[in-house]
């Protein structure tokens, strides 16, 4: 399992950032306001390595700062995360999205 760091939690993490095959990787589901819920899926994005000195201060304002284009979605449920799925999840779901782009 690969460790990941988080911001915002509600049944899973809603924002986190892990390291996959030497790249940084933020996984995203924004609140819609329009249907007043989650969405099932993450949307995920590659992140640029000189974002990882904020990440290990805790400070993720750099998300507002950055223009990120998607490389795709993977559904919440198909993850496999550790018991509190707050510390760890098993990445391979990641392979296919990250040797594409």
């Amino acid at each position: 399992m690969t460790p990941f760091q988080y911001v915002e939690f509600y049944d899973y993490p809603r924002s986190l950032v892990l390291r996959h095959r030497g790249k940084l990787v933020l996984m995203q589901s924004a609140f819609d306001q329009g249907a007043d819920e989650y969405p099932d899926n993450y949307t995920v994005y590659l992140l640029p390595n000189s974002v990882a000195a904020d990440l290990s201060r805790g400070d993720w304002e750099f998300l507002g700062k950055l223009i990120l284009k998607p490389i795709g979605q993977i559904q919440i449920a198909k993850i496999a995360f550790d018991p509190t799925r707050r510390k760890q999840l098993e990445s391979a779901i990641l392979d296919d999205l990250i040797s594409e782009s």
